[in-house]
């Protein structure tokens, strides 16, 4: 599971700042390790500056150390993810998910999940529809999403997503 992408080196002894993909970078406190390029990496120490997170690996040592590591994303394996709590979702789980909208007791599938970009307010979920086409909408409460992990379907207000959708010309 991806939980971070790394920016870029900080300082000169090994530090990388991190971009969390998680809704609470607390999260990255409770880490022992991580998978980077298909390498674990032992979690040094974990500092949180804002919205950013700084990691030190054993082994990074110097800003070129670091430096290789610069754009490449940190991942976890689901043993270590943490528990979600009701209405929350994995982004891994979403992506490549069907997506279905609800209109009453009507329910029309809308196409795929093919990405979620996140930008702090909301993520914004992009969609290839059942013609192809693609659309995007920010994931909002008001949408009342519900995930069916077993089906890999999120299913979605089709009136509030109505009003927040962009849709390809």
């Amino acid at each position: 599971m991806v939980i971070g992408e790394i920016l870029k080196p900080h300082g000169i002894r090994g530090e990388i700042k991190v971009k969390p993909l998680t809704s609470d970078p607390t999260r990255f406190t409770a880490l022992k390790s991580v998978t980077v390029d298909g390498r674990l990496y032992r979690v040094k120490n974990v500092r949180l500056d804002g919205n950013m997170v700084y990691l030190c690996f054993d082994g990074v040592s110097s800003m070129n150390d670091a430096e290789t590591l610069r754009g490449k994303m940190i991942t976890i394996d689901r043993a270590s993810a943490v528990e979600l709590s009701d209405g929350e979702f994995f982004i891994a789980d979403l992506i490549g998910a069907d997506i279905f909208t609800i209109d009453g007791g009507t329910t029309d599938k809308l196409g795929k999940i093919m990405d979620i970009k996140s930008f702090g307010a909301a993520d914004v979920f992009e969609v290839i529809d059942n013609s192809g086409k693609s659309l995007s909408f920010p994931f909002l409460k008001k949408l009342n999403p519900k995930f069916d992990e077993e089906k890999r379907a999120l299913y979605i207000d089709f009136r509030a997503f109505n009003e927040v959708a962009v849709r390809e010309d």
